[in-house]
């Protein structure tokens, strides 16, 4: 279970300046997220926005930590009664975190500023690379961090409704439990016959311990809580086999809705360490059995359903389906034309994680261009290095829609076997590959094509044929953001070009933007020197210089 956070809910209030000041403070956290995508590691705003950003939220703080709430639309605190200002800084912030499926933010009063900023770091990676990862709780555990904490209410606790009868509970909007969403086809009557502790209503007997053959006629509401209490393995086997029996009947008949809460309970005992083996493999046999067929399908039908709010529970159930789910999403995936559906089936499959890798690489072999283009997109969305190897293979694909896919995948998921694919590509022969190879390895920051793209940005080109390519070259240095291209730009705007001088004018000018781009001291004297000069490139620099004094006076407001 995640940490539960403790963090006083008995907070003082903040007088008006404070109210008013939070606002101020959140907007420097979301200057901070930004300087980490925009500066490259040295530059030394980067260092002085983020330490800004540190201290601004310390002092929101009041020396007792800070709770925060996400909405779609804004913030709000989850230990104190005031509210925090609405500003466009603000709902950009909640925008940036709500994306990363952050619905509750803490930060303990003691936390550092290395932590805080390894967690603008994890924050600034794209949201579906950290949804692949695990999510932000499972990265935040992973990298040490025991001061800033997200989520930590489980889902699956949040969203169980337990066979006694009782209604789920669901995370507001504000972070609290309510009983406003219950789970579909939930009556106030399930689980009638029972009370809490698994015996029968007024009037009744125990039913623990009778003979199953007696057991026949309870509702699958009934066998569920009983089965939630025994506590011998042979027992639970028997009642988990006849659960799955009564929950099949359902199935074909098409009675899905009572099948929510029985796979959450099964789930939840599978998951509990305090029971034995035996018993939590039957609670999982049990869920396959259920879980699979007409059931699968009717979960796939809510996810593509808007207007089904209660999606969480579909991701969890589809999630331990693993290799089943992703041979039951692909063919909805190709068919959908419908942008809501495509997003709510590629978070299916990504929420399976690892588990799904092998069932995709099979289908980058399929005859249709169309699935193995689905299957392409989802392995980069899930940036691991095991899909590597499948790839390499497409990316050399008959289909160009195919090898795009795939292009972007290899950018995505980096390292050195995808890099040295995407280099080998910069020569293809098909232009449309070789821009979008120099596209994808600006996008990804990927500091091992740096050198392959200047060395084609001062390629000898007599004819012109090039010039395209080494204009998106530039555009992919400068987003690639490592200073060591500053000497070879320096190199090139200096350089005198007798042939074709108007061409090599072009090229110079957008170095220089690339040059301002990179920033730091030295690009700031060379920016100087050239916009004393006349010509075309004496302005430009000079247009350069004005744009990055304007972006450092923006970041100061």
């Amino acid at each position: 279970m995640p940490k539960k956070i403790d963090i006083q809910r008995s907070a003082p209030k903040t007088d008006d300046r404070v109210l008013k000041g939070s606002g101020m403070a959140l907007a420097e956290l979301y200057k901070a997220l930004k300087a980490l995508t925009f500066y490259p590691e040295s530059h030394p705003l980067r260092e002085e926005i983020v330490n800004r950003a540190y201290q601004a939220l310390k002092g929101l703080m009041l020396g007792k930590g800070l709770s925060l709430i996400v909405h779609r639309t804004g913030l709000s605190f989850a230990d104190r009664d005031e509210s925090i200002e609405n500003t466009r800084m603000t709902m950009a912030l909640a925008k940036e975190l709500f994306s990363r499926e952050i619905q509750r933010l803490t930060l303990l009063a003691d936390v550092s500023l290395a932590d805080f900023t390894i967690f603008l770091s994890l924050l600034a990676q794209e949201p579906q690379r950290i949804i692949a990862e695990g999510g932000v709780e499972k990265i935040l555990r992973q990298s040490g961090i025991a001061t800033i904490f997200a989520n930590e209410i489980s889902i699956s606790a949040v969203f169980t409704k337990r066979a006694t009868g009782e209604p789920s509970e669901a995370v507001g909007a504000d972070g609290s439990a309510s009983r406003q969403d219950k789970i579909p086809g939930e009556g106030e009557g399930a689980g009638e016959g029972l009370t809490a502790d698994g015996s029968a209503g007024e009037g009744g007997s125990s039913l623990e311990g009778l003979p199953l053959d007696r057991l026949d006629d309870l509702s699958v509401a009934e066998l569920s809580a009983l089965l939630e209490r025994e506590a011998d393995d042979g027992r639970y086997a028997q009642l988990a086999s006849l659960l799955s029996n009564k929950c099949c009947v359902l199935k074909e008949n098409g009675d899905f809705d009572p099948l929510f809460p029985v796979l959450l309970g099964l789930l939840n005992q599978n998951a509990d360490e305090t029971r034995s083996e035996m018993r939590r493999a039957a609670s999982m046999e049990a869920f396959y059995e259920i879980a699979r067929g007409a059931m699968l399908e009717h979960l796939l039908d809510h996810l593509e359903d808007e207007s089904f709010n209660l999606k969480e529970i579909v991701y969890l159930v589809l999630h331990h389906l693993g290799n089943e789910t992703v041979e039951a999403v692909v063919p909805r995936l190709v068919a959908s034309d419908c942008p809501y559906a495509k997003k709510a089936l590629t978070t299916a499959l990504l929420r399976i994680g690892p588990s799904a890798i092998p069932a995709l690489l099979t289908l980058l072999k399929d005859d249709r261009g169309q699935v193995v283009r689905t299957a392409a997109t989802v392995l980069g969305e899930m940036r691991s290095r095991d899909a590597v190897t499948g790839l390499v293979l497409t990316a050399y694909h008959v289909d160009t829609g195919v090898r795009i896919e795939s292009i972007r995948s290899l950018a995505g998921i980096g390292g050195k076997e995808a890099t040295e694919v995407l280099l080998d590509l910069l020569r293809d022969d098909n232009r449309m590959i070789r821009r979008q190879v120099i596209l994808w390895l600006g996008v990804t920051r990927n500091e091992g094509a740096l050198q392959p793209l200047l060395d084609l940005v001062m390629e000898r080109d007599f004819r012109g044929k090039l010039v395209t390519q080494k204009k998106e070259a530039l555009l992919a240095i400068g987003r690639i953001g490592n200073p060591r291209a500053l000497d070879t730009l320096f190199l090139l705007v200096r350089k005198r070009h007798f042939l074709a001088s108007g061409r090599w004018e072009e090229l110079k000018i957008l170095a220089l933007e690339t040059i301002g781009r990179l920033g730091g001291a030295e690009a700031c004297a060379f920016l100087e020197k050239i916009a004393s000069r006349g010509g075309r490139l004496g302005p430009a620099a000079s247009a350069v210089l004005e744009t990055m004094e304007e972006g450092v006076i923006r970041e100061h407001e």
